[in-house]
């Protein structure tokens, strides 16, 4: 009889047993989905943070040609030749179509008026040094509209810069009402409808 030979407790003629990889081969395949995972997040935020400004100054721009069309059907109301009379009415009106689509996205009131001061204020702050008469070089009456429009982008980003978690999500609720977060729906209590009496008289859960 032939024995078999042994090599520090392996038999000769089996093939030795691979060691496990561990958790080291499992983290190097995570980490990269990981990183993918919130790359692709951030991208998204962005990307709806960027609709987001759009749709409003869309929704703005309807509201400028509503002011211009109420002028040639009313015509100029009395004072309009004021500087701030003529940018303060169609601030807004700019502002009432722009808070009526936030409003339409799930945004409160508050959201509305707030965003319609970042929009107002940096709007009429040219226009005032301009009817003021304060030197500014390059602050004339013609080139005001452009300014002010600019001035407005530019403090309704900085807004939204600012709450960047409320502006960069596609959703904000229904109606002005935010919808929960899930880490807060899980820990909310459930609702049970109440019992209806069975054939029996007894009650019993629907």
């Amino acid at each position: 009889m032939k024995r078999s030979k042994h090599t520090h407790g392996i038999q000769s003629g089996e093939p030795p047993a691979s060691a496990p990889m561990g958790d080291t081969g499992q983290s190097m395949n995570t980490a990269p989905s990981e990183a993918a995972r919130r790359s692709g997040g951030r991208l998204a935020m962005s990307w709806h943070f960027v609709c987001h400004l759009l749709a409003m100054v869309i929704a703005m721009m309807v509201g400028m040609g509503l002011f211009g069309l109420a002028l040639w059907v009313f015509g100029e109301p009395p004072g309009y030749s004021n500087l701030l009379v003529e940018y303060g009415l169609m601030g807004a009106f700019m502002a009432v179509t722009m808070v009526g689509w936030m409003r339409f996205r799930g945004h409160s009131w508050w959201d509305g008026g707030e965003m319609s001061v970042a929009m107002l204020v940096p709007m009429l702050a040219p226009v005032a040094l301009v009817e003021l008469g304060v030197a500014v070089p390059g602050f004339t009456e013609g080139s005001l509209m452009l300014i002010s429009h600019v001035a407005m982008i530019g403090g309704m980003v900085a807004l939204m810069l600012y709450r960047f978690e409320r502006y960069a999500h596609a959703s904000h609720g229904r109606h002005g009402q935010e919808a929960p977060s899930p880490a807060l729906t899980s820990v909310m209590p459930k609702r049970r409808r109440p019992s209806l009496p069975d054939a029996d008289g007894y009650p019993h859960p629907r």
